[in-house]
């Protein structure tokens, strides 16, 4: 008696598990891929089948306290599931996800484009109305799963629910129509709201002003502070040189590798003028002192004072700054127009490139098989040539994201070997069509670690594309998750090839940006691919490195912390840095070679 119900546990979880897959591929492929569509129909026929065996003829899937449940019953916990399932449910507030006997392909694909859609499209506004719109009537968003395992789960369910989920559990419990749950839903919600918020608005009113005058008065002193300069120099507390970014180092005609460590003044030429308080610490127990030094040379201080005004109100703020632009100041704002002008040319390429590949995809599909082998060629070249367009404009934004220090990633608990597999599955099967055989090798029973899953995927997806590109037919490409045997708190993901090697006097360069290394064959690309693979690993507080050979392969091998519980996410330091950083240097330090 006990077989069947755990067959239908596994055959939920494999189903969900397809379409979670399913929608983590949309991040990398367009919902025609046929990467996407192999999996969507295999998640289909996984669902028809648990249908056919349900006597009420639907599935509600619901996610509740880490657990996922179908039909009133727990399946498995939500970290077994791919993370685009939870978020997809948080996103559209969802109690359960109810899929009904009649199921096709149409209705799996309109939920998928709702999936992915952008939180200001049509879609994201108003996912019902747009399943309505695509005639999808098998696919139910909203529906109270708790109706389904009886009033008293219901109240027990409640118990440990918010306000809002307890409302919507009530709503769901008591009207049976999906558009009058909505609507009466809304109707309570809107009252609640309103309730709260005016009794919440009576007491805080004389805080809220108190605290908006003084934020007002720092974003003013800010914003003023922030629109003299492009330049941002970080110092400690001795106004030593941390960190700078790409316009301050043009300022100050140095990069940051040679002046880290000085003074700020120690570097000024007779051209600048250096302005520092003369307390840059923030005590709590006494005063700072007021004054500041400036350091340069008279005639640099005379020209600074004499181009520059402070505007002040009838208070005595500063609410502003009057400044006559030198040539100088305006070549540094001419190349900042050009660094966003080229960021805006290549972000606005997206869109017709995006409808260019949509009528490529639609006439490969509608002429397959009724044109001569060099027509269908042509068509598999065009293909081809747009994504690798679209890669190259990909790698543009990021690296342009990352030289803007925009770049930001989300690390949190993750499962390691579920990030490596996702990878591996999107490029298989490229591997296939090239005769390389693509393999994936976790050890079992791996801690969870610190990082960010879908920027770690970006970067394993990067050295996979390389590894598959240069490695000959008939070739091996292997992926490794595993936990070193030294000791060290972190784990350790590889991707080796069989490919040509990489000579060892470019080890170090092959990770700055626009540099490709010659392996006898000309290769597409911007160059930027490992570069910005090695600034997102640092980003997580991890460490991107090579191990090759020349005609003997490569290795890339990722190193990242393990998760050391809730207080570490969101800005974890590496917890097995000991190892190669005896110090603790910070992630930039690492980044840029700097003891």
């Amino acid at each position: 008696m006990s077989e069947a119900p755990q067959a239908f546990e596994r055959k939920c979880l494999e189903a969900i598990q397809g379409l979670g897959k399913a929608l983590g591929q949309l991040s990398l492929y367009k919902l025609g891929h046929p990467a996407v569509a192999a999996m969507l129909a295999a998640c289909g026929q996984q669902l028809k089948s648990l249908l056919s065996e349900t006597p009420q003829g639907e599935l509600a899937f619901s996610v509740d306290n880490d657990k996922l449940i179908v039909n009133g019953r727990i399946i498995c916990g939500v970290d077994s599931l791919p993370t685009s399932i939870p978020t997809t449910f948080a996103r559209f507030k969802l109690s359960s996800l109810t899929f009904k006997s009649g199921l096709g392909p149409d209705d799996l694909k309109a939920f998928c484009e709702l999936a992915s859609s952008r939180p200001d499209s049509e879609a994201g506004r108003d996912p019902q109305k747009f399943l309505e719109g695509r005639g999808v009537v098998n696919v139910i968003l909203n529906e109270a799963v708790y109706a389904k395992v009886g009033e008293e789960a219901l109240l027990q369910a409640l118990e440990q629910k918010s306000l809002e989920e307890t409302i919507r559990a009530l709503v769901g419990n008591a009207v049976a129509d999906p558009k009058k749950q909505k609507m009466v839903y809304e109707k309570v919600e809107n009252l609640v709201r309103e309730d709260i918020q005016r009794r919440i608005d009576e007491v805080t009113r004389p805080l809220v002003r108190e605290k908006t005058a003084l934020q007002n008065e720092t974003s003013r002193t800010k914003g003023v502070m922030e629109n003299v300069a492009d330049g941002v120099i970080v110092v400690d507390d001795g106004g030593n040189i941390l960190m700078m970014n790409p316009a301050a180092e043009q300022l100050y005609s140095a990069p940051l590798s040679q002046v880290a460590g000085q003074h700020l003044a120690a570097k000024a030429g007779a051209e600048h003028l250096v302005t520092l308080a003369q307390e840059i610490a923030t005590p709590a127990d006494r005063a700072i002192k007021q004054g500041v030094e400036s350091v340069g040379a008279d005639e640099a201080k005379k020209t600074m004072k004499a181009a520059a005004a402070v505007v002040q109100n009838e208070a005595g703020n500063i609410v502003g700054i009057v400044s006559s632009l030198h040539d100088t100041a305006k070549l540094r704002e001419l190349e900042r127009m050009q660094r966003e002008f080229v960021a805006h040319v290549t972000h606005e390429l997206r869109a017709p490139l995006t409808a260019i590949r949509a009528a490529l995809d639609i006439l490969n599909e509608e002429f397959r098989g009724r044109v001569s082998d060099e027509e269908t060629r042509i068509m598999g070249s065009a293909l081809h040539n747009t994504d690798r367009l679209e890669r190259l404009i990909n790698d543009i934004l990021d690296f342009s994201k990352i030289e803007a220090g925009e770049m930001r990633v989300n690390v949190k608990k993750s499962d390691a070997e579920r990030i490596a597999r996702e990878a591996v599955d999107g490029l298989r099967p490229w591997a296939q069509r090239k005769g390389i055989d693509l393999s994936l090798d976790a050890e079992p029973d791996l801690p969870p670690i610190m990082a960010d899953s879908h920027r770690t995927v970006q970067v394993l997806v990067n050295l996979l594309s390389n590894a598959i590109k240069f490695t000959p037919a008939k070739g091996r490409v292997t992926v490794k998750v595993f936990r070193p045997k030294d000791g060290e708190k972190i784990i350790e993901l590889t991707v080796a090839d069989t490919g040509p090697g990489i000579p060892a006097s470019e080890h170090k360069r092959i990770f700055e940006k626009f540099i490709q290394i010659a392996t006898g064959e000309v290769r597409g690309g911007t160059g930027l691919g490992l570069a910005i693979a090695k600034a997102i690993t640092h980003m997580q507080n991890g460490r991107l490195w090579l191990e090759s050979q020349e005609g003997k392969g490569s290795t890339f091998y990722i190193a990242l912390p393990l998760w050391a519980g809730p207080a570490e996410e969101g800005g974890a330091k590496p917890a097995g840095a000991e190892k190669t950083v005896p110090d603790q240097l910070p992630w930039w330090k690492k980044l840029l070679g700097l003891k």
